[in-house]
């Protein structure tokens, strides 16, 4: 992602997630499940489906699959990436794939994101893909603007329409 001189760019570490960074990468897990999702669904509901992504992306250790950790100038965790294989859904043919992107509280609005995603745009090429693809919530329009910022745009828009 290009760096943006209005927002402040903190100095990161970022080195591979190992074993002991798990507990931490879960206890994101609330963040994430509560980011502005569909109004249909409830915050239970959320909260299931973040156990499910979780347990299907970064405790699945799918091969391939690479998750880094960005860690402030004392060391302290400020956030994750999980990348993995995925597959363009026009061509079909393989790219990278953004699974979860989760940062503390503390470390939004300082560059974090941008630079875990700067990483995760220098692990798609070093694979030789030609895409790098993540999914967000509609609703989550601080996200979708970090994203849009980063030269990511909408390639397919699923709608729903509750039944009830």
């Amino acid at each position: 992602m290009p760096s943006d001189p209005a927002r402040p760019q903190a100095r990161i570490t970022i080195r591979d997630a190992d074993p002991s960074d798990t507990a931490f990468m879960h206890s994101l897990s609330p963040r994430l499940s509560g980011v502005p999702g569909p109004v249909w669904h409830t915050r239970a509901a959320m909260d299931g489906f973040q156990d499910r992504h979780m347990a299907a992306t970064v405790d699945a250790g799918l091969a391939g699959a690479r998750t880094l950790m960005a860690l402030s100038e004392g060391g302290q965790r400020l956030g994750y990436i999980h990348l993995q294989p995925g597959k363009d859904g026009v061509t079909d043919e393989p790219c990278g794939y953004v699974a979860v992107l989760a940062l503390v509280e503390e470390a939004e609005g300082q560059g974090v994101a941008a630079q875990l995603m700067a990483q995760a745009e220098a692990w798609a090429r070093a694979q030789g893909y030609r895409f790098l693809s993540l999914d967000v919530f509609a609703d989550n329009v601080r996200a979708i603007d970090v994203y849009t910022r980063g030269g990511f745009g909408a390639e397919t828009i699923r709608m729903v329409k509750p039944l009830t």
